[in-house]
Parts: structure tokens; C-alpha cells; sequence
């Protein structure tokens, strides 16, 4: 059994060996190779759900259902879906047109709801941030065919996860 000086000065000692571990060292150019910013713990899955989300927001008329492409390179991932299963309703949308249609007639068949098919065109992730972009359309009842319009997100991140720096509408192609 230690006396209690003995576990005060071993208390303090460990205290100040971890104080000394840091000092005189830049812990977090060590962690991000030198670049002096705390390195990013969100991976690029996490923007594009964040671009989705933002890109919902946007979208005109409002969207009360989802649609996502299923195995195509427009498909979102899974933070993607998972942001339009927040927001409402969510249905695959093959890209084959056959099965297109079969997806419609169910779509109208639970209700004239306004549905809006998002796809990724582009995500990249390179120093210490991202850029997302995004576009959709209608899909069914009045709004068929309408445009939600291409929109692209820039992120940043640090350890708190990805920050939008700013966000730009897309001239239609």
C-alpha cells in the first residue's frame, strides 16, 4: 500500500509527463503530414449526405418522395439514401425503362405525390475538402419531367466532420 504522498507525487508526475508529450510538438501537423490543420475524420460518403440534404432544401416545388438510382454511377451511396429516407418516402428507380415503368405505376397508384428522382453527377474529395454535385427531376403527377436543377457543394472539413463553404446552381446542359 502507497502512502498518499507517494500516489500525489505519481498523480502529478503522470500529469505532467502528459503535458510534456505535447509540448514543444505541433500535434497537428504530425497528423495531417505537416498541412498545420487537424486532419478530417468524415469520409467523402458523408458530404454527398450532406449535399442531399441541402439539395432537398433547395428543390421547387418541395418534394414530399423520393426516388434513387439503383446500380447505375448516379446512385447516391448510403449516406445519400439515408438522407432522402429522413426527408419522406424513398424508392429505388431502376435504370432500366421497363422496370421504370413499373416503378411509376406504383408510385401512382399510392397517390399523386410530388416524387423527385436525385442522382450524383460528381464527388471528389482532395485537399482537405470536397465538392459534391447534384441534380434531379420530377418524376410523375404535374411536375413530370420538370427539373430540380444541377447544383454543386464545396465542403471543408476538420475534426468536427464536413462544413459547406458554399454552394452554386448549375447552368442546365
Amino acid at each position: 500500500m502507497h502512502s498518499r504522498p507517494v500516489r500525489c507525487a505519481t498523480i502529478v508526475a503522470v500529469v505532467v509527463a502528459a503535458a510534456a508529450c505535447g509540448s514543444g510538438h505541433d500535434t497537428r501537423a504530425a497528423q495531417t503530414g505537416g498541412r498545420g490543420a487537424m486532419a478530417c475524420r468524415a469520409s467523402l460518403e458523408d458530404a454527398v449526405g450532406l449535399a442531399v440534404t441541402r439539395y432537398i432544401k433547395a428543390a421547387k416545388p418541395k418534394p414530399e418522395r423520393f426516388l434513387v438510382s439503383a446500380g447505375t454511377d448516379s446512385a447516391l451511396g448510403d449516406a445519400g439514401l439515408t438522407a432522402l429516407q429522413d426527408k419522406g418516402p424513398t424508392y429505388l428507380f431502376p435504370g432500366d425503362p421497363a422496370l421504370q415503368k413499373t416503378v411509376r405505376d406504383q408510385l401512382h397508384q399510392k397517390g399523386d405525390y410530388t416524387t423527385l428522382l436525385v442522382v450524383r453527377k460528381t464527388a471528389e474529395a482532395k485537399d482537405g475538402g470536397a465538392s459534391v454535385s447534384l441534380d434531379g427531376h420530377y418524376i410523375g403527377g404535374d411536375d413530370e419531367g420538370k427539373a430540380a436543377g444541377p447544383r454543386s457543394y464545396r465542403f471543408a472539413c476538420d475534426t468536427a466532420g464536413w462544413h459547406l463553404k458554399d454552394s452554386t446552381a448549375e447552368q442546365s446542359a
